[in-house]
């Protein structure tokens, strides 16, 4: 049995079925420099440091930290950290097993069933793609008004210098 390593969380492998609530569970990297981030960031007491089996739940990362493989497997992303719902002070965020429900009939088989799971997940993925896309353009926009403002200054600045040396 596999249990989440943020003191308040519940999660267990025993109460929890990946398929069922999308909850999965991550071991703490074998890096060092990760493993150290990774303890100081779940916020245990003490001189707490993570074994081999020690593990956080999926409900601790933010959705843009996973990716999925070709085959469709949700995996998470070598630079992830847990930052989401780690502590009681900090308010609650949603997750991406927190998904809306989806429409599922009695007609469904189970292959269909895990493959709108999958349609889910990969439209959340591509709404924090869309976001983060957009604030790269917002970016880019500011980015192009700051450079056009620096050149319109070096030619002041070059024209300035022109006269002043012709005064001279």
């Amino acid at each position: 049995m596999v249990t989440c390593a943020v003191s308040t969380c519940k999660n267990t492998s025993a109460k929890i079925s990946k398929n069922k609530d999308g909850i999965t569970f991550h071991r703490f990297p074998r890096d060092e420099d990760r493993r150290r981030k990774w303890e100081v960031a779940v916020n245990r007491e003490g001189d707490w440091s993570a074994t081999s089996s020690s593990a956080v739940c999926s409900e601790h990362f933010d959705a843009k930290d996973f990716y999925l493989t070709e085959s469709g497997l949700r995996r998470l992303s070598l630079c992830a950290v847990p930052s989401i719902n780690i502590s009681p002070c900090q308010p609650s965020e949603p997750t991406i097993c927190k998904l809306d429900p989806i429409q599922i009939s009695s007609t469904d088989t189970p292959e269909v069933i895990e493959l709108k799971h999958k349609v889910r997940r990969l439209e959340v993925i591509a709404e924090n793609r869309r976001r983060r896309l957009n604030l790269m353009w917002q970016s880019k926009r500011r980015l192009r008004k700051k450079v056009d403002r620096m050149k319109t200054l070096i030619k002041h600045l070059i024209q300035h210098k022109r006269e002043k040396g012709i005064d001279r």
